[in-house]
């Protein structure tokens, strides 16, 4: 079987979705092959403030309430003393991003989806691509095979990779540049009757430090919270000797997050996920391009993982818009220019995170300094604030 249209997008999580409902805005024709099932469990639950921007331009900001996903307004951390003031989003820059939202993946993603079947995008569900199809350097398609084990053909003048860290195309077009020390698993589950804090605070993301390298996560949920441990690949097996056995030593490492979890009980299997950091050494060329997790992920401490992933569809979404506008044979190399610069402030502040004597508090005790972490926490990194304190910490860093 073969199908031809525009643009072909691998994947069908946020960053494809995404990207294929603004090309389908733009008036393109695109197919979006999922090789899933939704709804589909997943982590990466915690959105930053800079995500309701792309969510308002798809038209869906105002259903997030809908689906009783939690208010987020602040972020916290937790060092084994005890807790820090919070970060609150009131205190960024630009009053869009005073407040978003903790989301189960499951509904969410399976929203954005939903939305790009609204604007026309053709989805073929429990669909495997299996390689891309080229004409010397140009990506002309991509061969896949359905659920019936039937092999299809598609062609296209465009193709994304949205496939995540599997990258059907990236691993074959372009080179992945890990990050040292920055090659971490997690694991994680849901929890239901966990100990929630009241008023503004309900809905924040806590962060509580075990040691230099290894901390847990506690995020509100429709009726749960989610827990994971985040450490090294090497060490994290140090925990226990099975994914269950590792998160609840973890937690019972860390008081503070024990006493929320005293009279709580696991509602869901305990997953492990790899959390190396990386970005690809080339986002796009001749008829491709990557985004989301095919084109780089970083470390899931600040919650940056959504909204590198939508920024990078958003920005793929109009470099195809620009192509096709433009005619001729479209190129892609160094389209994505905008989300490595966000990607390295995030890194900054991530390697800062992990450094052995390295701490925020004298940064956030100067009224431009808090004001530039608080900006990027929100993701809004372009600021001269924001500009400020991460040249400061890559500065400190590299001294």
């Amino acid at each position: 079987m073969t199908h031809s249209t525009d643009v072909i997008v691998v994947g069908g999580g946020p960053a494809g979705a995404t990207a294929s409902a603004l090309i389908a805005k733009a008036g393109y024709q695109v197919s979006l092959l999922e090789a899933q099932a939704f709804p589909r469990f997943h982590v990466g639950e915690s959105l930053i403030p800079a995500v309701n921007l792309t969510l308002e331009r798809l038209g869906v900001l105002d259903r997030m309430n809908d689906y009783r996903f939690p208010n987020k307004h602040g972020v916290q951390f937790f060092s084994p003393k005890g807790p820090g003031r919070p970060f609150y989003f009131s205190e960024a820059t630009d009053p869009r991003m005073h407040q978003t939202w903790q989301v189960l993946r499951s509904d969410f993603d399976a929203m954005l989806l939903d939305t790009a079947v609204a604007n026309g995008v053709t989805t073929f569900m429990g669909t495997r691509a299996l390689e891309a199809l080229r004409d010397g350097d140009r990506v002309t398609g991509i061969r896949a095979t359905n659920g019936h084990g039937e092999e299809m053909r598609f062609d296209a003048r465009v193709v994304i990779d949205a496939s995540g860290q599997g990258g059907v195309v990236a691993k074959r077009l372009s080179r992945r540049v890990g990050v040292a020390d920055l090659e971490n698993l997690s694991v994680f589950a849901h929890y239901s009757n966990a100990h929630i804090d009241d008023g503004i605070d309900a809905g924040s993301t806590l962060i509580f430090r075990l040691d230099t390298k290894s901390w847990l996560w506690f995020i509100p949920l429709p009726d749960v919270v989610s827990v994971g441990l985040v450490a090294p690949s090497k060490a994290i097996w140090s925990f226990g000797d099975e994914p269950e056995s590792v998160l609840d030593n973890a937690i019972a490492a860390c008081p503070h997050l024990m006493q929320r979890l005293e009279e709580a009980s696991r509602t869901t299997d305990v997953h492990v996920a790899r959390d190396f950091s990386y970005v690809a050494q080339d986002e796009g060329g001749e008829g491709w391009l990557l985004a989301g997790d095919a084109l780089g992920f970083i470390d899931p401490v600040y919650s940056s993982g959504l909204f590198l992933a939508v920024h990078s569809a958003e920005l793929a979404a109009d470099a195809i818009d620009a192509a096709f506008k433009a005619g001729g044979d479209p190129r892609f190399d160094g389209y994505a220019g905008a989300y490595r610069s966000n990607w390295d402030r995030f890194l900054s502040i991530v390697r800062a995170y992990y450094t052995e004597g390295f701490h925020f508090g004298p940064i956030a005790k100067n009224a431009e300094g808090r004001q530039g972490l608080v900006d990027i926490l929100t993701g809004d990194v372009g600021t001269p604030s924001a500009d400020r304190v991460a040249k400061e910490i890559a500065a400190t860093l590299a001294g």
